[in-house]
C-alpha cells in the first residue's frame, strides 16, 4: 500500500510542479489539453496547486499510517472531483475512444486507487 501511495503521490506532485513551473509546456505536452480551451496561465497554475495539495496528502498518507485514511480522503476531494468532471464531459460530448482511454488511465484510475486500497484493507480486516 505504501509504495502505491508514494507512486500516486509522485504522479500528482510532478504534474502539479510542471503546471506551476512550466505551464505553457504542460499545456502543449499533455494530450487533449489544448482541445479544452485557450491557454490560461493563471488557471493552469491554480489547478497545479490542487495537484500539489493532493500529492502532499498522498505522500503524508504513505508515511503516517494512523492518519492515512483521513489524508487519502482529503486528497480524494480534488482527485475524484476532477475525475467526475472528466466523466461528465465524456457523457456530454460523446464517447471518443482515445479520450476515454486517456481519461480513464490518467485521471480516473489514479483518483480511485487510493480509495480502493482502503476499501480492500477494510474487507480483509
Amino acid at each position: 500500500m505504501r509504495s502505491l501511495l508514494c507512486a500516486l503521490s509522485a504522479l500528482q506532485l510532478l504534474n502539479g510542479l510542471l503546471m506551476l513551473l512550466a505551464p505553457q509546456f504542460w499545456y502543449g505536452a499533455v494530450p487533449g489539453v489544448t482541445e479544452t480551451g485557450p491557454f490560461n496561465v493563471h488557471f493552469v497554475r491554480d489547478t497545479g496547486l490542487g495537484f500539489l495539495s493532493a500529492g502532499v496528502a498522498l505522500w503524508l498518507a504513505a508515511i503516517y499510517k494512523l492518519s492515512a485514511r483521513l489524508l487519502v480522503t482529503v486528497a480524494s476531494v480534488f482527485l475524484l472531483g476532477h475525475a467526475l468532471l472528466h466523466l461528465a464531459e465524456i457523457a456530454m460530448h460523446g464517447p471518443e475512444l482515445g479520450y476515454i482511454a486517456r481519461d480513464l488511465a490518467l485521471i480516473v484510475a489514479p483518483a480511485l486507487l487510493p480509495l480502493m486500497i482502503f476499501a480492500r484493507r477494510r474487507d480483509h480486516a
